[in-house]
């Protein structure tokens, strides 16, 4: 439900957020003493509400990464379906894009800022409802590109409510107003979200919201 600290949770992973109490570990280094720059360069962070640039699609695809080639950016726009939005347009690339994104719709939104992250390779991916604007087809594309995209050695942590996303994950922590759930392997946390549905039918106990999250290694 609303309110229950998933955004926040990957906020304070981003260090975007200082916490009040507790600190933040980035493998064991407390992730203040990272450099911004660092952290910039090791993290990919997709907030749930995206904010474009003004100047076009291939400014915003290309902000802060190195010089890649049309090909290059082409592949993944096909990949994550936002080629169809190219085409669709004489200017392609050059696609004009007013400040925050007006004019675009928010899938659309999503679609050019979950590019820029393919384009940008993370080791670290931080998504937060990554396919919550878009239709079934367009959810199915993205998901099997991050799962083409995403490589051995790689950390994602992805906030959704979506069960198709679920396939990108290994383990599974629930969230809900009262703190953390349930945590553990997918496929075990999800047969006891099962269990629990059939013990308890929709509207008679308390909903939580799932955070997925790949590990470094199987």
């Amino acid at each position: 439900p609303v309110g229950c600290g998933k955004s926040t949770l990957l906020r304070l992973m981003a260090g975007l957020y200082t916490p009040h109490e507790g600190r933040v570990f980035l493998d064991q280094m407390d992730l203040t003493l990272v450099a911004r720059s660092v952290l910039s360069e090791q993290m990919g962070y997709l907030p749930q509400d995206v904010r474009l640039l003004q100047g076009t699609v291939r400014d915003n695809l290309l902000l802060g990464l190195p010089s890649l080639s049309d090909s290059m950016v082409l592949e993944a726009c096909r990949k994550t379906g936002l080629i169809h939005a190219l085409m669709a347009h004489p200017m392609g690339l050059d696609l004009p894009i007013a400040e925050g994104g007006k004019g675009m719709s928010g899938g659309q939104r999503q679609l050019v800022a979950l590019t820029r992250l393919l384009l940008q390779q993370p080791r670290i991916w931080l998504l937060d409802e990554p396919t919550a604007h878009m239709d079934d087809e367009l959810e199915r594309r993205c998901t099997l590109a991050l799962a083409e995209w995403m490589q051995p050695g790689q950390t994602a942590v992805i906030v959704t409510h979506k069960p198709a996303v679920l396939a990108l994950t290994d383990h599974l922590l629930v969230m809900g107003p009262q703190g953390v759930l349930l945590h553990g392997p997918r496929d075990e946390v999800l047969r006891q979200l099962q269990a629990t549905v059939m013990e308890h039918p929709p509207g008679a106990g308390a909903r939580g919201v799932v955070v997925g999250a790949q590990g470094a290694a199987p």
